[in-house]
């Protein structure tokens, strides 16, 4: 059957163009018919931690010329390559290029989509508490997520919880907003996997054969999973705190993928609790993560106590349902608005590291169990959160705005 012909996008701005969100709308929307024209200078991907130093007064002084810098090579872009098009989405992150992108649509005027993911506000300021709440940075930040929003006809956020988040603490109309789940990059042909710079809890390098996939052996050991940024969102104590209560189970092993904000504090706990059943890979390609899911085990989501914890349904847990795993995350709102309890996940307590090693203990005593979660979740992702579910969603609610014109007052 011949795919439906929609119309052209320009997809905006200084975005991370290998985030996952950004590359599941972009081929999410080109399966779903529409022509998408990237206008895309890059910036914010040339650091993963953007915490620490990257947020250091002369740090964030570079950071504005290097914007300066992309704004005119973004304009040039514009005037000589994306020719003519049906509405404009600018992606995460994007806070920043939402000024010129209003611009850029007033005469003529087209629609204005915005993809923040996430408040800047919420991020720097309440969950990894970067920023000091009351100071002028963080002030200019809440008026930032609050202006950007307001100058889009449309914004795309990942859940409904999220929405209320937006509408309630920036005074902004709901029906300017529409969910679209974050989803997942789906692998083509996984290759080995590469990891780089690997620790084993405190007794130096892992074999290789501790990442090599697939399980090749019945001794293999049972696997729990963490693949993501070690930030407070993500509840990492907790999960070192379940480890130190299953350390009488040698054949759970935790295998955590990723640095971040609290790399240091996590490695200080493993060396403090003599954590043996703890290994550190510190990141592995994007297209290569669902090759390292491969095995028994299950995959951890998110277990911080922020307000943002429960709004959000984590990158992790996408991918760790499109590759087919059980999954065992903190029960919220978010969470619930994709996923039931001992169906297509299991939920636990947030913050509540003896609830997180129960659920591991479930999972590991009851292998059918965990076959039907991992079962379960994979047909959610397939039902409503795979590229092509995503790309679908987005387009009705595109086409719906271009097709209904747009605020011209706004």
């Amino acid at each position: 059957m011949a795919r439906a012909q929609h119309g052209r996008i320009c997809f905006f701005g200084t975005y991370e163009r290998d985030y996952p969100r950004n590359r599941t709308l972009v081929d999410g929307l080109a399966r779903a018919g529409w022509r998408v024209l990237e206008c895309h200078v890059p910036l914010w991907e040339k650091e993963r931690d953007k915490t620490g130093r990257y947020l250091a007064p002369f740090s964030l002084v570079l950071r504005a010329i290097e914007l300066k810098l992309a704004y005119l090579r973004l304009l040039l872009k514009y005037l000589f390559t994306v020719g003519r098009y049906d509405v404009m989405l600018v992606g995460y992150i994007g806070h920043f290029d939402m000024p010129l992108a209003w611009l850029l649509t007033r005469f003529p005027r087209r629609p204005l989509v915005f993809s923040p993911l996430v408040s800047l506000y919420d991020t720097l300021v309440d969950d990894r508490r970067s920023i000091a709440e009351g100071t002028l940075t963080s002030r200019f930040l809440r008026w930032l997520d609050r202006q950007t929003c307001a100058k889009a006809d449309l914004v795309l956020l990942d859940t409904d919880a999220h929405i209320d988040y937006f509408v309630d603490t920036f005074n902004l109309p709901r029906d300017r907003f529409s969910r679209v789940f974050v989803g997942a990059v789906e692998p083509v042909a996984p290759e080995g996997l590469c990891g780089q710079n690997v620790s084993k809890g405190l007794s130096g390098p892992v074999a290789p054969e501790d990442l090599s996939g697939p399980d090749r052996s019945g001794d293999t050991p049972f696997r729990v999973l963490f693949v993501g940024k070690f930030i407070p969102l993500h509840g990492l104590p907790f999960m070192m705190e379940a480890a130190n209560r299953l350390k009488d189970m040698p054949d759970i092993v935790f295998h955590f993928v990723g640095t971040g904000q609290l790399t240091d504090e996590i490695h200080e706990t493993a060396r403090r609790l003599n954590l043996e059943n703890v290994r550190f890979t510190d990141w592995i390609p994007y297209e290569r993560v669902h090759r390292f899911l491969q095995g028994k085990g299950v995959c951890l989501g998110i277990f911080g106590t922020s307000g943002k914890a429960a709004r959000v349904i984590p990158g992790k847990v996408f991918v760790a349902l499109s590759a087919g795993k059980a999954v065992i995350t903190a029960d919220s709102p978010a969470i619930r608005e994709l996923l039931a309890d001992g169906e297509s996940a299991l939920l636990c307590r947030r913050g509540d590291p003896e609830a997180l090693a129960g659920a591991i203990r479930r999972l590991h005593g009851d292998r059918e169990l965990q076959r039907k979660i991992a079962e379960g979740g994979h047909r959610v992702f397939r039902d409503r959160a795979s590229t092509e579910q995503v790309g679908r969603t987005a387009s009705i609610v595109l086409e719906k705005l271009v097709t209904g014109g747009v605020n011209t007052f706004r």
